[in-house]
């Protein structure tokens, strides 16, 4: 069994914190050809960057190109010993099988859209690749041979900001009411509502249909059935 072959495909997306002009042109430096030649790689869509190599030689294309900001993707070549067609499968009329050249067309990456990567060598994993780095201009600093580190855990606010603690009265005479007593002191008063004389009311016995005046039920009209007869 051959050993798994593997495609390097980038798919235009650059990593989020990645200037596009920048990663172009570190990819340019590092293929050594004009950025103007790869613009095409970062307008979307599939690129195979490099086509039908082993895992190793995957990763470390992987791991050189995802250093200088791509996102790229290692994608298994299709194996074409198990895509074959059985002995006995008819073959196919004139009139619906396809050219050779462009069933091979459409089973292998376009080769106008690979790099080409001859005389190209992996620098080693964990080197800087970057040709073209964004320039940061290091932040001055005083000097700092007089400053110390404080013990671990050490309060190292000078000037805390003072919190003035809020007086308390004597409340030695104070206690504690029982759970679930009601220590409001003031409750909202409610004025209860007037309620007429009703000593001469009674209660309907259960069931009973208190609705005095219901409304009729409309009967639906009888019809005429004068000119039937059971003969």
């Amino acid at each position: 069994m051959s050993e798994p072959q593997f495609n390097i495909v980038f798919y235009g997306i650059t990593q989020p914190d990645k200037d596009r002009d920048t990663v172009l042109q570190n990819m340019a430096s590092l293929f050594k050809t004009e950025p103007a030649k790869l613009a095409s790689y970062f307008e979307g869509g599939r690129k195979v960057i490099k086509a039908n190599v082993d895992e190793l030689v995957a990763e470390k294309y992987r791991i050189a190109l995802e250093n200088i900001g791509l996102v790229i993707k290692i994608e298994a070549t299709v194996d074409e010993a198990a895509t074959e067609k059985p002995a006995d499968t008819p073959v196919e009329s004139p009139s619906t099988a396809q050219p050779q050249e462009q069933t091979q067309a459409a089973s292998e990456p376009d080769e106008a859209e690979q790099i080409d990567t001859t005389g190209i060598s992996m620098a080693e994993v964990g080197a800087d690749v970057v040709e073209h780095p964004v320039e940061v201009t290091p932040q001055a600093i005083e000097d700092i041979s007089d400053i110390s580190m404080a013990e671990v855990g050490a309060n190292v606010i000078e000037n805390p900001v003072e919190v003035t603690p809020q007086a308390i009265e004597d409340i030695s005479d104070i206690s504690m009411a029982e759970v679930g007593a009601n220590v409001t002191e003031h409750p909202v008063e409610v004025t209860p509502q007037a309620i007429e004389d009703i000593s001469d009311i009674t209660m309907a016995e259960v069931g009973v249909d208190i609705v005095e005046n219901p409304k009729e039920k409309e009967k639906a009209p009888e019809p005429d059935i004068s000119g039937l007869s059971l003969e």
